[in-house]
């Protein structure tokens, strides 16, 4: 599992062990566009539901889901962010890879789907929570999710 480190003034996440190869610095420009980023998504994307044809349910994006996307380190961190202001087209064009048990072991998911996209000319994977109520939530996005090995089968 990574760890990443934060620093106060200049938000820099930097890898604590050596299996990250990732390094960026988050300059205040960056930092007040994705402030924009998080403002307008919470206008175009809360309530609206997102659609996958090879995907049997509704999903939905909540507040967390927009903080957690924005949250999370990434090779094209500007393009990501960017990314989610595309969601619905995202997740649309993206390939469903299938289901996988929580990896945290959470008692209120039931499953992550898997959608495997592309960020920046490079593959990212959007995941999806399915609660144990039945609601479909964006969870995440990650350039590097340690629970998908690409060969594998679903």
């Amino acid at each position: 599992m990574k760890t990443w480190s934060f620093q106060e003034k200049v938000l820099s996440l930097q890898p604590v062990n050596e299996l990250s190869q990732i390094t960026m610095k988050i300059q205040p420009s960056v930092r007040q566009r994705r402030k924009e980023i998080r403002d307008e998504a919470k206008r175009i994307l809360l309530g609206k539901v997102l659609y996958h044809p090879y995907f049997p349910h509704d999903i939905y994006i909540n507040v967390s889901g927009i903080k957690e996307w924005l949250n999370q380190p990434h090779k094209h961190y500007a393009e990501k962010n960017e990314a989610l202001l595309q969601l619905p087209e995202l997740v649309l064009n993206s390939e469903y890879l299938g289901a996988k048990p929580d990896p945290k072991g959470r008692d209120y998911i039931r499953n992550g789907h898997i959608f495997k996209t592309t960020i920046a000319e490079e593959i990212s994977w959007i995941i999806i929570s399915e609660t144990i109520w039945g609601e479909c939530l964006v969870h995440s996005v990650s350039d590097d999710y340690p629970y998908i090995n690409e060969k594998q089968d679903f």
